[in-house]
């Protein structure tokens, strides 16, 4: 019998009707009483008979239900332990990210190492960079690509540069900025020095307190679409403005560009998993630039 002959016999002895179990397994009835009279043959005798009450099993078709039922509840069985095994034998790289790299730039880093490791999960971890820092430090993730020069005792390898900019609604002069709402958003501590670094050296006094905070980068895109204020921000060369907004590069008084780098650290300790080392190892040769 195949497995489908085994599923006709189940779901006809709980359904007692060729007309719902046909419906059940997707064939229609003429099809499905082939099927049941091959099975009679197979086993040699009827295992179904029809009454006015509808389909009434057999002593032996009663037993064979019993079977079926066994059946397919070993083959669930089989299947799910199966697949448990397999993922088992998957393993897992614990990756930090921070929030813009991942949305802008995590997929492509990973594209060519996932092809190469189709069994490998991901666990991403998105959080500040001074916190991912840390949890490599810790030992709670494998690695991270942050933001800034948070980089005091790891392994370090250059990914990017990415620019500070002005965003507005409309095109603004940077000497009015003094003047207008500032819009502020989470992010990590030396981040933030680059940006008063550049204001001071700009406008000869300390950055006004902002008159909204965002949390979220995302939304205080939103909130200079709405025309609130402006963002200082740095962003990437592939940054997609979704808000159409107004983007002003940066730049120092010597004219050289206000940029952040981008960072893939690493602990120290040389006592890692292969996978993980492998993961270096292509992060280094196939997308770090220095």
């Amino acid at each position: 019998m195949k497995d489908s002959d085994w599923r006709i016999v189940y779901e006809l002895s709980k359904s007692k009707s060729i007309t719902k179990t046909a419906q059940m397994v997707f064939k229609t009835q003429s099809t499905l009483t082939k099927r049941i009279q091959a099975i009679e043959e197979e086993f040699g005798g009827p295992i179904v008979e029809r009454s006015a009450m509808g389909i009434v099993f057999t002593k032996e078709g009663a037993f064979l239900a019993k079977q079926a039922e066994h059946y397919l509840r070993f083959l669930e069985e089989t299947h799910k332990t199966f697949e448990q095994m397999k993922q088992q034998e998957k393993e897992t790289l614990v990756l930090g990210s921070a929030y813009t790299y991942t949305k802008y730039s995590l997929d492509d880093t990973l594209h060519e190492f996932t092809l190469a490791h189709p069994n490998l999960n991901y666990r991403i971890v998105n959080k500040q960079s001074d916190a991912l820092h840390q949890m490599v430090l810790d030992g709670t993730l494998d690695a991270a690509i942050i933001r800034s020069d948070y980089c005091e005792n790891v392994n370090r390898d250059l990914l990017e540069y990415t620019q500070l900019y002005c965003l507005t609604k409309e095109p603004v002069c940077l000497d009015d900025l003094p003047n207008r709402n500032r819009i502020s958003y989470q992010t990590n501590e030396k981040t933030e020095v680059l940006i008063r670094d550049w204001w001071r050296e700009q406008y000869g006094t300390e950055i006004g307190t902002e008159t909204e905070d965002a949390g979220y980068i995302e939304f205080a895109f939103r909130s200079v679409a709405k025309d609130k204020g402006y963002l200082l921000c740095f962003l990437p060369d592939n940054y997609l403005n979704e808000y159409h907004l107004n983007l002003i590069p940066l730049h120092k008084k010597d004219g050289s560009p206000v940029e952040r780098r981008t960072w893939f650290i690493y602990g120290k300790d040389s006592r890692r998993r292969p996978i993980v080392q492998e993961f270096i190892d292509y992060i280094e040769k196939e997308i770090a630039i220095e």
